[in-house]
């Protein structure tokens, strides 16, 4: 029980990656801002975790595409 906290947060323009040392099997979220400057129809690259020493243990979700209305 209680919070997941990252161990390394890493940020750049064109990518979020978090490190957890260890993440319990259940359901859980990660969430975060965007700001948008322009109007128009978007699409995020599809959702991956992995794990750090077997990359061949991965999930991928696709996101859903969203409209940003002036």
């Amino acid at each position: 029980e209680g919070w997941i906290w990252p161990v390394f947060e890493e940020r750049t323009q064109d990518a979020f990656r978090a490190y957890y040392e260890y993440i319990p099997k259940r359901k859980w979220v990660v969430e975060y801002a965007m700001r948008l400057n322009n109007t128009g129809r978007f699409q995020m690259p599809s959702t991956r975790i992995e794990a750090i020493y077997a990359p061949e243990m991965l999930g991928e979700l696709p996101n859903e595409t969203f409209t940003v209305a002036p």
